[in-house]
């Protein structure tokens, strides 16, 4: 059974389930409430563009992998599904982003106030869809799967707040970079990983394996995103060429960049970027290393997720062989 033949069982099942517990809530007075959440989600219209659904899919095939059953998994890849639009719609209004997946944002179409108040909503939808595992597990598992969720969900708000403060700050060392983006994006990786293996029963040092593969896989993954928003082909990520440098955002070549080499430093803090000159700077980024350094970085996360692969599943089946396969495709991609 192939990674393909597997998308297409679960990823379905997925959004079944996400849109039977939206359904399963009485939202009463609050009916635009639901609308707005399943705007968000990408079901107002047939065919609507939503998510990839990765971080759940990664919860059910690491479930799989490990004997586990997927329908006793399947309240938390929920609960993680439901969590990560919540910080989407906070991203969104904390970053002032009008578009998400081609069509405007909930705070664009309904206005700040309430789009906060949908995010919270999501988050509160999540917690209730995580406790929901002791229905299909049991109270003593449902119970550290919410501790776990919850230390994460705090993950996520320091990485966030680190992120924000960037934009102000003019010293960042690249070790605060990294701690942003393992709270921001590795963080509910790792937890997606970790409940896989949580619900299918496995002891301490297996669920510390899985957690450490999911948060490598998210750490390369991130790592690998900053240097397509410099690098990357535009006919292949969809973007014009170094948007990152565009947008002054400071990613870790960029940061890179500003540590070693003044005159990147000087065009950087002085210059206004443009399409004319971005190649400039990106050749900049090239000459003081900082292309090498941040494949080096990416390739050293990568190598632990492996690693961490291997010492998991020494044995092979459908479900982590397509885990093998799920990981080469995301820190192998174009786009």
């Amino acid at each position: 059974m192939s990674l393909t033949v597997l998308q297409k069982q679960l990823l379905p099942e997925i959004e079944t389930h996400l849109k039977i517990f939206l359904q399963s809530l009485d939202f009463g007075q609050s009916q635009t409430l639901y609308e707005m959440i399943s705007y968000h989600m990408g079901w107002e219209d047939v065919g609507a563009n939503h998510g990839k659904r990765i971080r759940p899919f990664l919860s059910l095939l690491c479930a799989g992998a490990l004997n586990g059953t997927i329908q006793n998994t399947m309240p938390g890849a929920v609960a993680i599904e439901y969590l990560h639009n919540f910080t989407l719609i906070h991203d969104d209004i904390e970053d002032n982003s009008p578009i998400r997946h081609g069509k405007p944002t909930l705070w664009r179409k309904w206005g700040l106030a309430q789009a906060v108040n949908a995010g919270d909503a999501l988050f509160s939808i999540a917690q209730l869809s995580m406790l929901s595992l002791n229905e299909t597990c049991d109270e003593a598992i449902a119970l550290k799967a919410l501790e776990a969720f919850n230390h994460t969900c705090l993950n996520l708000t320091q990485g966030q707040y680190l992120d924000i403060a960037f934009e102000s700050s003019q010293d960042i060392d690249i070790s605060t970079y990294l701690d942003m983006i393992g709270g921001k994006t590795a963080a509910l990786i790792g937890f997606s990983t970790f409940l896989g293996g949580l619900t299918a029963h496995v002891g301490e040092r297996q669920l510390e394996l899985l957690e450490a593969f999911g948060s490598s896989l998210g750490m390369a993954f991130q790592i690998q995103d900053d240097y397509l928003g410099i690098w990357g082909d535009p006919q292949e990520t969809g973007k014009s060429a170094a948007t990152d440098l565009l947008t002054r955002k400071k990613s870790l070549p960029i940061l890179f960049g500003l540590k070693q080499s003044d005159d990147f430093k000087n065009f950087w803090n002085n210059e206004e970027i443009s399409p004319e000159n971005v190649d400039t700077l990106a050749h900049m980024l090239i000459a003081c290393g900082a292309q090498d350094f941040v494949q080096t970085k990416a390739g050293q996360f990568t190598e632990k997720a492996f690693k961490a692969l291997d010492q998991l599943f020494p044995v092979k089946n459908d479900y982590n062989i397509a885990l093998h396969e799920l990981t080469e495709t995301l820190l192998n991609r174009n786009y």
